[in-house]
Formats: C-alpha cells, structure tokens, sequence
C-alpha cells in the first residue's frame, strides 16, 4: 500500500426554492372542500395548470387568512389542495395559500 492520497471535498451550497399559490374562496364553505389547482395563481399573478412535485427535500404550508394551518387539516397533488375544516367554515372573500418550499444541492468547484 501507498501513502494516502489527497481528498477533495467540493463545496456545496442548499438553495432554497419558494413557491405561492394564491386563491380567494368564492362562496362560504364548511366541511371538505377541493380547490382544483388550476383555480390558483402563481406569485406573478397567472394562473397555473398544476402543483409542483413534492420531492424528499421539500415541504409545504398551508396558510388560511394569513394563519399557518396544521400539517393534518390538507392534502394536495398536482391536480388539487383538499381541506379538512371539519365543520368550521371558511367565509366567501378569504384567501388561501400555499407555499411550497424545496431545497436543491448545487456543487461548486
């Protein structure tokens, strides 16, 4: 055997990556509500066609009049958000949103 050799470690930077979605309720709802997500817009105001993939470095929030909601009251894929209000009810005018917030690993030589 020889003598060990150099190791190089490359520098890597997380980028963290977030994302809106914005939606005002159009009537008073209670119980389990679906927003199709073509109904959101985007930060610069259009309107998506889907959701972004969830991938192990990611997480979500879901804010209901500007309150952080529980990670257990919604779910989402790419064609929808469910709520679980369980029988609260959320007033016509009240704005939704999601964030998605992902981290990507980038190497730097």
């Amino acid at each position: 055997t020889g003598p060990p050799g150099s190791v190089v470690l490359p520098n890597i930077i997380i980028l963290p990556s977030a994302q809106r979605y914005f939606y005002n309720v159009l009537s008073d709802t209670q119980s389990l509500v679906t927003i199709p997500a073509n109904e959101f817009t985007n930060d610069e105001g259009t309107f998506i066609t889907a959701f972004p993939d969830m991938g192990q470095n990611s997480y979500s929030n879901l804010y209901i009049n500007g309150i952080l909601q529980v990670n257990s009251l919604y779910s989402f894929n790419e064609n929808a958000l469910t709520i679980n209000i369980n029988n609260q009810t959320i007033f016509s005018g009240t704005p939704i949103i999601l964030e998605i917030i992902q981290f990507f690993a980038q190497v730097i030589s």
